[in-house]
């Protein structure tokens, strides 16, 4: 058999053996089931008003009016663009082949860390090892399970993009590592998670620095040059052909929570029984929302053994556990970290913990550095608020890293690096051309073994004195009352029995491969394939175990069960409807987490819901009038026709708003005020239903009008069936200019508005409405949500997509002449 045909039958099988190791993990998928994601079931309800849309008319809205009152979807859902990255995506998701998402995701994070290994020049089966390694780390699974698909896409990509970069700075093969890079990273974009973009390019920037380094000390400079601008090239095509989804975000972020916010009064200025402060105004998010999520230092021990913190806040617990015994119970809160509760460990796998210290003493070059000091960076941020001295320089001081939260997401990067690193200590014991001295490791081998698995053995020994009690403890401690010392007992005594099984589990895991590697050091086994066999055997049987007990057959349900479906409160709240005869009208619902539940979203307008990215505008006003003191007049200029409270035994109590004003009124009069602090805090007295709140800013709009309100004038929305959230009509009549308010967010970059026909001005008021001078007579206001900037930017992407073919097309014609030319030389 000829060597190509030979090496290409041998990769077709490895990516077939990975779409069989999916398909399996996900075999209820192939039965027509589907995961019971919870993230997702949240974007469903988010996102149902635009798709039932497109659904009745073939059309795509930019806006939702399901939440918050309204505001863009650019983080719900998108319309589809034509980007080369974008189609392509359909292929590496398997959608191209209409299977399940959650299996396309598990085979592209195999495939993706393959492809990456083998283009810095692994050998296939070391590359199916450190596949396996990679894509079945719990975190990437457990993602899975709560439907974190974008971030999981975006995961998978990070290896393809570094093993370019790789392929590039050292290998110096320019037109296949340019290539990969650009589709690698073109497609890491266009999945859309751009928090998991950056820390990608926190990776390749302290790996360029190392490779700039040993440039200058090498003399090879010239090199290192021509490999970034090829970069650079394909960072373009990348960016470029992705312009629609990057540069309307970036616009979108500057007036959401992550663009910060330009108030500095806070709501205890309102309130007599709060000592008043000021704030600094902000360009991001707040610090103590960002990092929430920090993983504790202690907890960092779960990358070596996964039960050491207790797992899961609902752990599956066997029948032989103590919380079942006492509460016939088969998930138990074990967890007991510093977060307020995850649905399972970070655990990169005994072995890989292994063979990464093993890599620091027996890899050479800029990979030992760049690696250890990448995977440093991505531990110490992971800590967020547990080494707050240095996080909080991070958040203040590092471009853009204050538009995101989650600080123990940045262990993906770990994540990549660490299994990378193990995967090059098995290449340099392999390396039969440039062989590391057998003494060094041996050397090596004993230190990493005495590291990993002393370390296990010391905290088992000083597990006595462990608490076994975390941050979650106190909220569950005044939830049982007096019961909790009983509860926290049973507690205590499953999250030992977890931390001691798992201990000695990641403990003869790294033995018999420390007993392994050894036996082939000193020539006891002479063939690599063998070892590599038994490696990849323990992996897959380490981290499958783990996984399935976050992943498993019974989290899938039949696509029934998964469907959203309306409430009880949505019923009567269409009963009422009906009754009143009410359209276009919001609710204001008390009796779920108002503005952290997007489920109530599904089926009517809501004044809550759910979105990391809602308008800064819109959290002051839910910070100042909606949350701590509810101020009846904000919710009235919102439009909240019912209230939604908890009756008796919980059963949801409709209450009907006569108050509210409707979608659109004309005001007696108007008050100017200097700033945005002036703004949000008139609306703590005033009449909405006579004065409109100005921001000088808009004086220009209604000074030196005459703008009386007309007895007689009429101001009416006219219903739209289907709904269409991208538009607005309404038909007014009045005998002389009238200053409308509108029920509607305010969003300058994306609405216009139009009177007859015609391009008119509208502005805000109210801190967060619309509003318009409307002259005498009878007229026709529209708002229409252009998205100018969206469809400019599509055009671009076409253009560039266009180009980057072109561009690939014309590097393997210059790369297939080259190499005739050499060949008949």
């Amino acid at each position: 058999m000829k060597p190509i045909l030979k090496k290409t039958l041998t990769h077709c099988g490895i990516i077939f053996f990975f779409f069989l190791v999916a398909a399996v993990y996900m075999a209820p998928a192939f039965e027509g089931k589907v995961i019971l994601q919870g993230d997702t079931l949240k974007w469903k309800a988010m996102a149902k008003e635009q798709h039932d849309f497109h659904d009745k008319t073939g059309e795509y809205t930019t806006w939702t009016s399901s939440m918050f009152s309204g505001m863009p979807s650019y983080q719900v859902t998108n319309p589809p663009y034509k980007s080369v990255f974008a189609k392509t995506n359909q292929v590496l998701n398997l959608n191209i082949l209409n299977l399940s998402g959650d299996v396309g995701v598990i085979f592209l994070y195999l495939l993706g860390f393959y492809v990456a290994l083998i283009a810095i020049g692994m050998s296939p089966w070391l590359s199916l090892l450190g596949a396996l390694a990679f894509g079945l780390g719990s975190y990437n699974i457990i993602i899975i399970e709560a439907g974190h698909m974008t971030k999981a896409y975006c995961i998978a990509m990070i290896a393809p993009i570094v093993g370019s970069m790789l392929l590039i700075l050292k290998q110096k093969k320019y037109i296949w590592g340019g290539l990969l890079f650009s589709v690698a990273l073109g497609c890491q974009i266009a999945f859309n998670h751009i928090q998991i973009t950056y820390y990608t390019m926190l990776i390749g920037l302290i790996l360029g620095l190392v490779y700039l380094i040993y440039a200058i000390k090498d003399k090879e400079f010239k090199s290192l040059l021509l490999g970034v601008c090829v970069m650079v090239v394909g960072a373009g095509f990348a960016v470029g052909a992705n312009a629609r989804l990057l540069f309307v975000n970036q616009e979108y972020v500057k007036y959401t929570m992550r663009g910060g916010s330009e108030i500095t009064v806070t709501p205890e200025d309102l309130y007599k029984d709060g000592e008043a402060k000021s704030i600094a105004a902000s360009n991001g998010l707040d610090i103590d929302y960002a990092y929430a999520w920090s993983y504790g230092k202690g907890e960092t021990y779960t990358l070596l053994v996964p039960g050491s913190y207790g797992g899961g806040s609902g752990e599956t617990v066997g029948t032989d556990s103590e919380f079942y015994k006492n509460f016939r119970q088969k998930q138990a809160p074990l967890y007991w970290g510093d977060q307020p509760f995850t649905s399972g460990p970070v655990y990169f796998g005994a072995i890989v913990i292994f063979l990464f210290v093993l890599g620091l003493f027996v890899v050479k070059g800029p990979e030992r550095w760049w690696i250890l000091l990448a995977t440093i960076l991505a531990i110490l941020m992971s800590w967020g608020k547990n080494l707050m001295g240095f996080n909080s320089f991070l958040f203040y001081h590092l471009p853009l890293y204050n538009k995101f939260r989650t600080p123990s997401m940045s262990l993906v990067m770990a994540n990549v690096t660490m299994v990378l690193m193990a995967v090059l200590a098995l290449k340099a014991i392999f390396d039969k051309e440039n062989p590391v001295d057998r003494k060094r490791l041996n050397l090596g081998l004993y230190i990493s073994t005495g590291v990993t698995a002393g370390l296990i053995l010391l905290m088992m020994a000083l597990s006595g004195s462990f608490s076994f009690s975390g941050a979650g403890d106190a909220q569950m401690a005044a939830q049982y009352g007096p019961q909790w010392d009983m509860i926290q007992d049973v507690l205590v005594k499953d999250r030992k029995a977890l931390f001691m099984s798992d201990s000695w589990r990641s403990l003869i895991l790294v033995l018999i491969s420390a007993v392994f590697v050894w036996l082939y050091i000193n020539q006891k086994i002479k063939q690599s394939g063998i070892i590599i066999g038994v490696l990849a055997c323990l992996v897959l049987v380490d981290l499958w175990g783990v996984d399935r007990r976050y992943l498993n057959d019974t989290n899938f349900v039949s696509e029934k069960k998964a469907k959203i479906k309306p409430s009880q409160t949505d019923q009567i709240l269409d009963q009422y409807a009906a009754q009143f005869k009410d359209e276009d009208y919001r609710v204001f619902d008390l009796s779920v987490n108002t503005f952290n539940d997007s489920y109530p979203s599904a089926f009517h307008h809501q004044i809550g819901g759910y979105n990391a990215a809602k308008l800064r505008r819109y959290q002051d006003l839910i910070d100042f009038y909606l949350s701590r003191h509810i101020n009846p007049d904000v919710l009235n200029m919102l439009n909240a026709r019912y209230v939604v409270m908890s009756g008796q035994n919980g059963q949801p109590m409709v209450q009907r708003n006569p108050d509210a004003l409707g979608n659109a009124w004309f005001v007696d009069a108007y008050q100017l005020v200097d700033d945005a602090n002036a703004e949000i805090l008139a609306l703590n007295n005033f009449n909405p239903a006579d004065t409109a709140i100005i921001d000088k800013r808009f004086a220009e709009m209604v000074q030196g009008k005459n703008l009386e309100r007309d007895s007689n004038s009429v101001i009416i929305m006219e219903h739209q069936k289907p709904y269409n959230p991208n538009y607005v009509v309404y038909k007014t009549k009045a005998s002389k200019d009238q200053l409308a308010v509108f029920s509607e967010v305010y969003y300058a970059p994306d609405w216009r508005a139009y009177i007859d026909g015609k391009p008119a001005e509208h502005f805000r008021v109210n801190y967060i409405l619309r509003a318009m001078v409307i002259p005498a007579g009878e007229h026709k206001i529209e708002f229409k949500d252009e998205a100018p900037l969206l469809h400019k930017l599509d055009k671009v992407s076409v253009i560039v997509s266009i180009l980057f073919i072109l561009a690939v097309a014309g590097s393997l014609v210059l790369y297939y002449r080259k190499e005739k030319k050499g060949t008949e030389k």
